[in-house]
């Protein structure tokens, strides 16, 4: 079984703070199996971020909303966690990267 989230959080230090972040803490989200499949601002407002992220269940989910270690350095990264909005989306039926993925770095 895998989820699929899609996030929404306001950020106040820019997109380049949060990446930065988001790639010093990317083996500790791998021990959670969490993989990022997309992250960006809004067009038209650069403090809204929204991530696209799969789980491999929902106790790695409520592992990763409940990792202290790991919201501290979310908000000193700029994400004001109190904003966060969580939807899941999908349960085992979905695709992801197709065709092929794109990364913009």
């Amino acid at each position: 079984m895998a989820i699929i989230v899609k996030g929404e959080i306001t950020i106040t230090k820019g997109f380049d703070t949060w990446k930065a972040m988001v790639k010093k803490n990317q083996s500790r989200m791998a021990e959670m199996g969490m993989v990022m499949l997309f992250a960006g601002v809004q067009k038209d407002d650069p403090t809204k971020l929204h991530a696209i992220m799969k789980f491999p269940d929902m106790a790695a989910f409520q592992a990763f909303g409940s990792n202290e270690e790991l919201t501290e350095e979310r908000r000193q990264a700029g994400a004001i966690i109190e904003s966060g909005v969580m939807t899941m989306i999908s349960e085992d039926e979905f695709f992801t990267n197709f065709p092929e993925p794109f990364v913009a770095e």
